[in-house]
């Protein structure tokens, strides 16, 4: 605008002068002012068809709070002095620019190509991109502008964010819920004499805990009885599979990155405290279809953290796959909230599912049974 408004004060002037001063004098200048103008449009015009611009950066997959520095590549194939350039990138709502998202310059008629460097950060979790959003030519004058077209391969790039794996340390109500619903048999309240140990001569079944025993050995009702913790020493039961599923869909009301990420590194948190006390996790989620993976150790988690890094909200009919509800007891991640009526009502409507949402979602204890997980990831069960 100011370039415009510069222009047309020297046509002006130059009108003055004709008028006024020097009739010949200010011709001249109209028309020199008017040439200039002539043959800027017509070389920007020209030199934006010899113009191509691609981007690109080292790592595609990145973690929290990782810097991600994109190269931009643009080309000149003309041996004239290239218009001002301006080139303006766009990214997903995981990542943010850490200065400027766009840049402005101009190339000499010597150099047939120039890459130039911008900065974006990850703040959010999930599949993510920076694409080339604005790829224009400014005449040498500065009075107009022509977009340039894009190769879509060139000017995209797809990224992948990992959540984190927070150390909550152990939560003793989470681990004795997790403990319930994985198959130990909490039914014998006394120690059985003729309990045979594991190395074949006769033993106790249970004895008080010792610091370093397993958590998930502990039979709660037998502890509560007694006042102290009591751990098994032989298990009747196999020991089955704690089912996890990550819910994820569209249309959810107030969409977050932040809330995302709190119900996803809630997920690992807990499923970080599993494995650490030797419990088994299936962990269900949906990429293009529903995938499941067993989580033992904490390596594992941080596949799975992997895995995770490719999610993004999903349009699905059945909420659940029908391979975690044959298991009976599911908990389920969700990022919903009780202003979601439709999709909290279908959640609500499977039986024997433990539904965990973030602190802020505004779930009341009457909606079923509910844990709440804050941004510092300490769970509470709202009885």
């Amino acid at each position: 605008m100011k370039s415009l408004i510069g222009y047309l004060f020297c046509i002006a002037v130059a009108v003055v002068m004709a008028v006024m001063i020097d009739g010949t004098g200010g011709v001249l200048i109209a028309v020199i002012l008017l040439t200039a103008l002539i043959a800027s449009l017509l070389l920007t015009k020209r030199l934006s068809r010899k113009l191509t611009v691609s981007i690109d950066c080292k790592h595609k997959l990145l973690a929290k709070g990782d810097i991600v520095e994109v190269l931009i590549k643009v080309e000149k194939h003309s041996r004239l002095p290239s218009p001002v350039i301006e080139i303006r990138l766009e990214s997903g709502a995981q990542l943010a620019a850490k200065a400027e998202s766009g840049i402005r310059f101009s190339m000499l008629p010597n150099r047939q190509a120039q890459t130039v460097k911008l900065e974006f950060k990850a703040n959010y979790s999930g599949r993510s991109y920076i694409k080339v959003a604005a790829f224009e030519a400014v005449d040498f004058l500065g009075l107009s502008r022509s977009s340039i077209p894009v190769e879509e391969e060139a000017g995209f790039i797809g990224l992948r964010i990992m959540p984190n794996v927070p150390d909550t340390g152990t939560q003793m109500d989470v681990i004795r819920t997790a403990t319930d619903n994985v198959g130990f048999d909490d039914s014998e309240d006394e120690t059985s004499e003729t309990a045979m140990g594991s190395t074949g001569t006769p033993g106790y079944e249970h004895r008080a805990y010792s610091p370093g025993d397993p958590l998930k050995k502990i039979n709660w009702k037998l502890s509560s009885k007694r006042g102290i913790y009591m751990v098994r020493l032989d298990e009747k039961l196999s020991v089955t599979s704690q089912v996890f599923v990550l819910d994820l869909p569209e249309g959810v009301e107030n969409y977050s990155c932040r809330r995302a990420d709190v119900i996803i590194e809630g997920a690992l948190a807990m499923l970080s405290m599993l494995a650490q006390q030797g419990l088994e996790t299936d962990f269900y989620y949906y990429i293009e279809k529903w995938n499941m993976l067993s989580v033992k150790s904490l390596g594992d988690v941080y596949l799975l953290a992997e895995a995770l890094s490719d999610m993004v909200p999903y349009s699905q009919t059945d909420r659940l796959p029908d391979e975690a509800l044959r298991t009976g007891m599911n908990i389920c991640f969700t990022v919903i909230s009780s202003s979601d009526v439709k999709l909290a009502e279908e959640l609500f409507s499977y039986k024997n599912v433990t539904v965990v949402a973030d602190v802020s979602a505004g779930f009341t204890a009457g909606a079923g049974d509910i844990w709440t997980c804050s941004e510092d990831f300490e769970f509470k069960h709202l009885n």
